[in-house]
């Protein structure tokens, strides 16, 4: 099997590569694990348990370079993950694919009494006080080849405004972990901290290190796909579905 050496692997297309995305962060202990560590300074905030998919399925709706959205409901609120590899205007971005969750969310709420509503206005008018929407919160994981450049909050891409006005509108941040940073985050989930490692470890093209992580630490095929996603490196990325073949088709006796 190759990991990293092979340069004749035809590149995988994004399809591919979101199929990887989703397949790995649907997992509710992972999922749950990000949200405590970059959300909630470690702390056990949410449990798997407590997550579920979104109802809503896939937004085919995400603007602009957004890659991939996984969708989770847990403490009355959606916890809205987004793969991107392009940070530009993120906050602008984030700002409209919400706008968008909650019309859905009002929208969802009158189908429940038989009301379908397109138009904002009417959306609007046929709510009732007692209504009550979830909050939307979003993480971004970028997994970009360079460093993060792009603004983290609405008020950035006004540099030009001068102080006292921005000071009096809103500002719409971003939470924002980037996948070549492991060093700073500490996951409670085995998955997640192998993922980001190898990811750090393929990022700095350090080949042997990842050959040594790969078959000390028994890595999950899914994981190392993952990492091979977030590093770009589609040698890994395939190293990782030929476990899972591996595994599919001969069992233990394939890996002796």
């Amino acid at each position: 099997m190759s990991i990293l050496k092979s340069k004749d692997i035809k590149r995988l297309t994004t399809t591919r590569k979101d199929e990887i995305f989703k397949k790995f962060w649907n997992q509710n202990d992972r999922f749950a694990s990000l949200l405590n560590t970059v959300l909630f300074e470690g702390k056990d905030m949410i449990r798997p348990e407590e997550l579920s998919d979104s109802n809503d399925g896939e937004n085919a709706e995400t603007p602009g370079e957004m890659n991939t959205v996984v969708k989770k409901i847990g403490h009355e609120a959606e916890f809205v993950l987004t793969g991107i590899e392009d940070p530009r205007d993120m906050p602008l971005q984030l700002l409209y694919q919400d706008s968008l969750g909650y019309l859905k969310e009002c929208q969802e709420i009158l189908k429940g009494r038989g009301e379908n509503k397109d138009d904002m206005d009417d959306v609007l008018e046929a709510l009732h006080e007692e209504d009550r929407l979830k909050p939307i919160i979003n993480l971004v994981l970028y997994y970009g080849k360079e460093p993060w450049n792009g603004a983290t909050s609405l008020k950035e891409l006004f540099p030009h405004v001068p102080e006292k006005i921005r000071e009096v509108f809103p500002d719409y941040r971003i939470n924002l972990i980037q996948a070549r940073d492991a060093e700073h985050y500490h996951f409670d989930n085995k998955d997640l901290q192998d993922t980001f490692t190898l990811a750090e470890l393929a990022y700095k093209d350090e080949v042997d290190k990842v050959y040594a992580y790969l078959k000390d630490n028994k890595v999950g095929s899914d994981v190392a796909a993952m990492a091979g996603v977030f590093a770009d490196h589609d040698s890994l990325i395939e190293s990782g579905l030929e476990m899972d073949k591996d595994a599919a088709g001969c069992g233990a006796k394939c890996h002796q």
